[in-house]
């Protein structure tokens, strides 16, 4: 899941998702601790995937 609210999007591990919080145009109406989910723009979120997908491909 790939979103960038932090309450409504990162629910999403709850449910055994894995997440990436897009940090171009947070939402985050909370002020939550954004560390304990992997974020940051697009840049990241292109080598996030990358990593996700070099996994699989190893297994």
């Amino acid at each position: 899941m790939v979103g960038n609210d932090v309450g409504d999007d990162m629910s999403a591990r709850k449910l055994g998702m894995k997440v990436f919080l897009l940090t171009d145009c947070l939402i985050n109406k909370t002020g939550e601790d954004i560390s304990a989910y992997p974020n940051g723009g697009f840049p990241e979120l292109l080598e996030y995937v990358d990593k996700l997908q070099t996994r699989e491909d190893e297994k």
